[in-house]
Formats: structure tokens, sequence, C-alpha cells
């Protein structure tokens, strides 16, 4: 995606922000001048993922640099989203961390799909992913 900076200025939030789409989301963010703040569960089994997506900002941020283009910051602070002061959180976080007045974009994305027959499905994965994809959704966009 080109660099045309739409986003220069802006703040952002995005929950599950390190793999998946919620990675792909943030880098395009950062890639049009972004700042975003990313949130994780802060596992140690998940933390190449966030180095990763670190080392990629910063790589970003060189190239930029050289090529005058304006890219955003990356920010990210671990939390699980079935907690209803996660989201309040991450809000702080991205404010005080990039000195902005407002939140402009929030992509609640945090989400479990795991797999399973409807007859087999188990009573813990049907909570846990009602809490994270529902309940979650809800208290970071709350």
């Amino acid at each position: 995606m080109p660099c045309t900076n739409i986003l220069a200025g802006k703040t952002a939030i995005i929950t599950g922000g390190t793999t998946g789409i919620g990675r792909a989301i943030a880098l395009g963010f950062l890639r049009q001048g972004c700042d975003v703040a990313v949130n994780h569960l802060g596992l140690d089994k998940d933390r190449p993922h966030l180095e990763s997506l670190i080392s990629e900002a910063a790589a970003l941020l060189q190239t930029s640099a050289a090529s005058g283009d304006k890219v955003g910051r990356l920010t990210h602070l671990p939390g699980d989203v079935r907690d209803p002061s996660t989201g309040t959180k991450l809000v702080a976080h991205a404010l005080s961390t990039f000195s902005a007045s407002r939140l402009d974009i929030c992509v609640s994305n945090a989400g479990i799909c795991t797999f399973s027959s409807f007859l087999d499905l188990d009573t813990n994965l049907f909570t846990d992913t009602v809490r994270t994809n529902l309940d979650g959704a809800f208290y970071v966009v709350q």
C-alpha cells in the first residue's frame, strides 16, 4: 500500500494487534502515519509475535527517514479484553504515550476462533469465546 499519510496525526488502538488481521491493520495504519497502541495478552508464547511487530515498526521508521514519508509510532500494552478495565487502560496508555488529546480509531479485533462441532462444543470453550468475542468487544468500545 503506497504511503499517502491519510492517517497522519491520528491515534488508534487495536486489540489483538500482534498477529493476523490485527497485525496487518496495525502495520497499515503505521505506514499511513497513524500512531498505534496494540493490545495483546502478554503471554510468553506470544512474545516472538510482539518482538517481530516492534522490529517491523522500527524498520518502517528507518525507511521513512530516508524517503521523507511520515509513519506512525507503535506502543503496546498487555491485557485481557474480557477484563472491563483493559480497554480503559489501553486508551489511557495510547493518549499518554503519544501526547494525544483524543482517540481517533478503535479496532476491536481480539477474538477466539476454535472450531468445534456444535454438539461437541465444550462449555468452557463456548464461555471463553463469548467472553472474548462479545464481552471483550463491548468493554473495549465502551
